[in-house]
């Protein structure tokens, strides 16, 4: 029965690539959309093996403890009150003592170490309760749900940038669809599966807003998931805003300046950030960001990491990010580096660290020159890139947790790094030289 419920699931995913226009108007075959989706499929179904028979602590594992807690409250609460149920995923009453008695006996719907950031864990839960309702217990049906969203969303990114580089058609695919850690991490029940979704959703109704004529549904889409990446991943969010409206100006203004808006509205913005506790002492950015550090060294000392790196303690200060910067971008962009490669992932994120570098030295020497109507979207990959990079570094000081929390910004890293390389220069130097 399970087969047959996955087989259908699957068959009903391909349809939808068929016949969804969203899909039949990327310019990708529909050929090529099938092989795409299928390997993302198996490669969800991969992580599953490799956290069922490498790492074997099912409690401690992210692709089935989220899943487990779903579990618990479809089978303890949705079968015998539906009410509390829909109140549990809508987040209603859920501090009043009878929802709450059944939410003490999920493991991971109250974090360890008490924060004031949103807790995450909650969205993923409830996405998969949900789920759970016509999935009948099978956890590949939630692996389906989870790889085809993310699918979606690497589509939205791929559509985002085709739309001004129709000619870097491989380049595209390769970047939003090929990278192998997107690929597996981006593909299992986790949190960068609901991400990836949104980010592209998030950025492909944002350009059409700019470009379209019909802009009112991807208002909805802009709204509906900033929403989304609120629930799933706030700091994300926050990363891609001054991006966000660094092109809204550039657009609206005509400005040539480009280059320069992006970075003074980026900078504006981090100084304004920075600053905004002293005119409200809820806004307190430096603060969330120090406890953010701490929060995460409790968390790889109480669970033994053995990928921990040092960082540079944050504090109140500006100087002590200021100075953690260089680091941070070299811990978030580089690391873990080939002599550091401690298993399969480490290895497999090392090569891709190393490849990018390749990739930055390719695009200085061999620089193609953007048309205007392409640099928005050139400058918004790279400082949404940076800025995520930078965070990542200051406050993540396990290497095993940087290499997922990378993710989201990889497809843009890759696809400004692909799109920025002239490679007929490439040819005609090797073609000299041979």
């Amino acid at each position: 029965m399970e087969s047959i419920c996955i087989i259908f699931y699957f068959l009903l995913g391909i349809f939808m690539l068929k016949r969804w226009s969203f899909f039949k108007n990327s310019g990708i075959s529909f050929r090529t959309l099938s092989v795409l989706f299928t390997l993302k499929f198996m490669i969800g179904i991969s992580v599953y093996y490799v956290y069922t028979y490498y790492y074997t602590d099912r409690k401690t594992a992210d692709v089935f403890k989220y899943f487990d807690d779903a579990k618990y409250l479809y089978d303890h609460v949705y079968h015998n009150n539906q009410v509390r149920f829909w109140k549990i995923i809508f987040g209603i009453q859920n501090e009043s003592s009878e929802i709450h008695k059944h939410l003490k006996e999920t493991n991971y719907w109250f974090k360890p170490h008490a924060s004031n950031v949103f807790n995450d864990n909650r969205t993923v839960i409830r996405f998969n309760a949900v789920i759970y309702l016509f999935s009948f217990g099978y956890y590949h049906v939630h692996t389906l749900v989870l790889s085809t969203l993310s699918f979606i969303g690497l589509t939205g990114i791929y559509r985002t940038y085709i739309y001004q580089f129709r000619q870097s058609k491989k380049e595209l695919i390769l970047a939003c669809f090929l990278i192998p850690s997107v690929l597996f991490w981006g593909s299992g029940i986790l949190k960068e599966s609901i991400l990836l979704f949104g980010i592209g959703i998030f950025v492909f109704a944002f350009t059409r807003i700019l470009y379209s004529e019909n802009k009112i549904k991807y208002i909805l889409l802009v709204f509906g998931t900033l929403g989304l990446l609120a629930i799933t991943k706030t700091y994300v969010l926050i990363t891609l805003i001054p991006s966000i409206l660094a092109w809204t100006v550039v657009h609206y203004f005509k400005l040539k300046k480009k280059g320069w808006t992006f970075f003074i509205v980026n900078i504006g913005l981090i100084i304004i950030a920075f600053n905004a506790k002293y005119i409200n002492q809820n806004i307190d950015l430096s603060g969330n960001l120090k406890y953010k550090q701490r929060d995460f060294i409790n968390v790889a000392r109480d669970t033994k990491a053995g990928s921990t790196i040092k960082l540079g303690e944050l504090d109140d200060t500006a100087w002590s990010y200021l100075k953690n910067t260089p680091q941070a971008f070299i811990n978030g962009m580089f690391r873990p580096t080939l002599i550091e490669m401690k298993n399969i992932f480490f290895a497999l994120t090392a090569f891709e660290n190393t490849m990018f570098l390749i990739l930055i030295v390719l695009a200085i020497f061999f620089f193609k020159k953007p048309t205007v109507n392409q640099l928005p979207y050139l400058y918004f990959g790279l400082y949404f890139s940076l800025l995520l990079t930078i965070l990542i570094g200051l406050t993540v000081p396990v290497l095993g947790a940087i290499v997922r929390y990378k993710i989201p910004f990889m497809p843009f890293t890759m696809s400004i790094l692909l799109l920025s390389i002239d490679y007929s220069k490439i040819k005609n130097l090797l073609d000299h030289n041979s």
